[in-house]
């Protein structure tokens, strides 16, 4: 184990902890909210299964094929209930029930489910009626481990699975098992970076202390406004539900600042082209001009799929039933996901700053820091959320038809 990789290279999927034979190795959350791995060396046989599994160390086995190889989508379900409970078009929802109806009784999807104590874990499901508990996105780092041994055996038995999670995920699936599976599916997100659990849970408190309720869910991507203006929607206990925009929630805004991530996501050798995955799929940002999507469409969540190779085209030629769909250009998704091609950029003086005050102050003095405002988006919380939908429809009137 003397050759894992350090905090800042190791991204947390655990595949070291599920094949040590002498559970050495075990997690552990360090100062600044993320997972690591802690060692008890006096338990260390030196059998090296940990450095041989581990998705950083191993070489890369990519499938062998380009830029040219790639068939690139936007698409929409055409189930309107599921475009508007998905984070963006619903092409995932639409994946799963292709494969229910494929391979009846014979499918099991694994996804990261939102737990109730809001810590966010991989589970399986094996029907359209339990895909609530794995659909929507969860900015928080999911724990792969529970499902791994469930996984390998469903494969050995030659029954289908579709395994969803980040790039490095999906390595370390595949660094696991080893060998390949013609029923193993993978479909990876396109990847902003993994934010501090201890900056979640931090924000959480803010809020249940601003409303003197706990909180009960947390819906990271909503659509109450609409899908541009990113929105997390939080329930708590006494049933009130309010939504903050990224602007008015210090974890979010950090988030897509990249400033309170994971280091390793920093240098993430996944965020490039080829993919890990057989499919990528991601929200289709800045889509230009369309023949099958509406203004009005674009503001209820386009998808960007990615097929990388055989399977990822049989799979969507599979699922296009379910789908309003046009082909796109590889470089018009680049444009509107940059991480496709390249990792978050590192702030290294404005991280440090935000976590070490998110590790010694409260909430309350750290949103009055760093969550300074201008009058435009001052305003903009004024009007609330009514007002900032009929304003930005307003806008864009002119492209409503």
């Amino acid at each position: 184990m003397k050759n894992l990789p350090d905090h800042t290279n190791c991204v947390g999927c655990g595949i070291c902890l599920e094949v040590c034979p002498t559970n050495c190795l075990s997690f552990y959350e360090d100062a600044e909210g993320f997972r690591q791995i802690n060692a008890d060396k006096d338990l260390c046989i030196g059998c090296n299964k940990c450095e041989r599994s581990c998705p950083v160390l191993c070489d890369e086995k990519f499938n062998n094929y380009n830029r040219q190889d790639i068939n690139v989508y936007a698409c929409q379900h055409i189930d309107k209930d599921i475009l508007n409970r998905s984070s963006s078009g619903g092409f995932f929802s639409a994946l799963c029930e292709t494969l229910f109806n494929l391979y009846p009784g014979k499918v099991t999807i694994y996804g990261a489910s939102l737990q109730k104590d809001l810590s966010v874990k991989h589970i399986g499901v094996s029907s359209i009626e339990e895909l609530a508990l794995i659909r929507g996105s969860k900015y928080l780092q999911s724990d792969i481990t529970p499902i791994l041994a469930s996984l390998k055996e469903k494969l050995r038995k030659e029954e289908f699975v579709l395994f969803s999670g980040t790039p490095c995920q999906i390595a370390a699936l595949y660094s696991f098992l080893k060998d390949t599976y013609p029923t193993l599916y993978t479909c990876e997100v396109i990847c902003h970076g993994i934010p501090s659990s201890l900056h979640f849970r931090k924000q959480n408190e803010y809020l249940e202390k601003k409303e003197k309720a706990k909180v009960s869910d947390v819906n990271f991507r909503s659509k109450s406004i609409c899908w541009t203006i990113p929105t997390t929607q939080y329930r708590f206990i006494d049933g009130k539900v309010r939504y903050y925009r990224a602007l008015e929630n210090n974890f979010m805004s950090s988030f897509y600042g990249g400033t309170n991530l994971r280091l390793s996501c920093y240098g993430c050798k996944y965020a490039r082209i080829p993919r890990t995955a057989d499919i990528t799929m991601g929200d289709f940002w800045k889509i230009g001009k369309s023949a099958c999507f509406s203004f009005m469409d674009k503001e209820k969540g386009i998808s960007l799929v990615l097929c990388n190779n055989d399977k990822g085209k049989f799979l969507f030629e599979s699922a296009k039933y379910l789908l309003k769909f046009e082909s796109r250009k590889i470089e018009e998704a680049i444009r509107g996901n940059v991480h496709l091609i390249q990792p978050v950029k590192n702030k290294n003086i404005q991280r440090e700053r935000l976590l070490s005050d998110i590790k010694l102050s409260a909430m309350d003095k750290i949103v009055r820091k760093y969550d300074k405002l201008s009058f435009r988006k001052r305003l903009s919380i004024i009007m609330g959320r009514r007002g900032m939908k009929t304003y930005y429809y307003l806008k864009n009137i002119r492209h409503i038809r």
